[in-house]
């Protein structure tokens, strides 16, 4: 029997930032993923601790946004591969009210650091900017790709390419027990997949369908991530442009669909004048609770067995923070903040 300190399930954000956490920390551990594609491989990673739709800071944002930056460089030193890349955020004005409560936001205490207070005017070549836009600061994405092939690059010997099969788990003696592995705990990693997963398939876990398109436009060579309306549009590599993305509450099936494409489109349109050429379509689920709140801790009857789930569209934000209180929970005892603690909803019971 092998023998580790943890056996994470699942190899996106979250799962990479508790891996790292274990490296950290010099603890042993086994990953085991499936390589099917899920939200964290093909997500923005998008990093704004803004909330531009309502000009207002997302809970814990300054910290999140913070542990983040560094995090993410630690790991693309570690990994040798680009997975920052910096880009201000330009989002445009709708109309001289969205001006006005751009200037009243960006004198609040927690936004000043990220919103500047200026109304630019300037012409950007190929976006309409009727009204103007303003610049949100120390923002970006990370390669999402990157990261977690780096960490895979890294520590192929800790990973399982595999189903995790629930009917090879057990717990007794403090100890968990996987095929030929034995482990002191486990941490479900597994985003939307929690829902088939019989410890944890109760939690109120909706799910958000996002589609998205990468779109090829030539001859615009701006740096910035353009933010109107609902959507964004983000430089990529090659002319490349990452626009998106929706949100469906209600379709639960991992494919594009030709009505959000279309609207995809729509929105694209009202915001750039240059032509430009779809390259590709894709769709995934986003792991969302009902209180838009994620979810850390331990399952009532099982106090080995931990969940790290429910980052939503801003795991990149939240996963170096959440991992850190989930390690310093099951390693040192200390408390997380109980407005992610997974036990606030009594549906794990049932």
């Amino acid at each position: 029997m092998k023998k580790v300190d943890t056996i994470i399930v699942g190899i996106g954000i979250a799962g990479v930032c508790f891996a790292e956490k274990l490296v950290q920390n010099k603890k042993s551990f086994y990953v085991i993923d499936n390589k099917k594609t899920g939200s964290s491989k093909i997500a923005a990673g998008i990093f704004n601790p803004t909330v531009l739709k309502r000009y207002n800071m997302t809970w814990n944002g300054e910290q999140f946004h913070k542990n983040a930056i560094t995090f993410f460089k630690n790991i693309e030193n570690k990994y040798k591969k680009k997975i920052i890349f910096n880009h201000d955020i330009l989002k445009i004005f709708s109309s001289i009210s969205d001006q006005n409560n751009w200037i009243v936001a960006s004198k609040k205490p927690l936004l000043k650091a990220f919103l500047d207070s200026k109304i630019y005017t300037k012409k950007i070549k190929g976006i309409k900017t009727e009204f103007g836009y303003g610049v949100v600061n120390k923002c970006g994405r990370i390669s999402t790709l990157n990261m977690i092939n780096g960490f895979k690059n890294k520590f192929k010997d800790n990973l399982l390419n595999e189903d995790f099969d629930f009917k090879k788990l057990s717990s007794h003696n403090k100890k968990i027990v996987y095929n030929n592995i034995v482990s002191k705990n486990i941490v479900f990693c597994e985003g939307y997949g929690i829902t088939n997963n019989p410890f944890f398939k109760n939690l109120p876990v909706t799910g958000s369908k996002g589609e998205f398109l990468i779109v090829k436009i030539s001859n615009f060579s701006l740096n910035k991530i353009i933010k109107r309306s609902s959507i964004f549009i983000m430089p990529l590599e090659n002319e490349h442009y990452w626009v998106g993305a929706t949100y469906d509450n209600l379709d639960k099936k991992n494919k594009p669909t030709q009505l959000k494409k279309e609207w995809l489109i729509e929105k694209l349109e009202s915001i750039i004048t240059l032509p430009y050429k779809i390259i590709d379509h894709k769709a995934s689920m986003r792991p969302t609770t009902i209180d838009r709140r994620p979810m850390i801790g331990f399952h009532p009857d099982y106090k080995n067995i931990y969940l790290l789930n429910g980052l939503g569209s801003r795991g990149i934000l939240l996963a170096p923070t959440l991992s850190f209180w989930l390690y310093n929970y099951i390693y040192k005892g200390l408390p997380f903040p109980e407005e992610v603690d997974l036990n606030r909803f009594k549906e794990i019971n049932v």
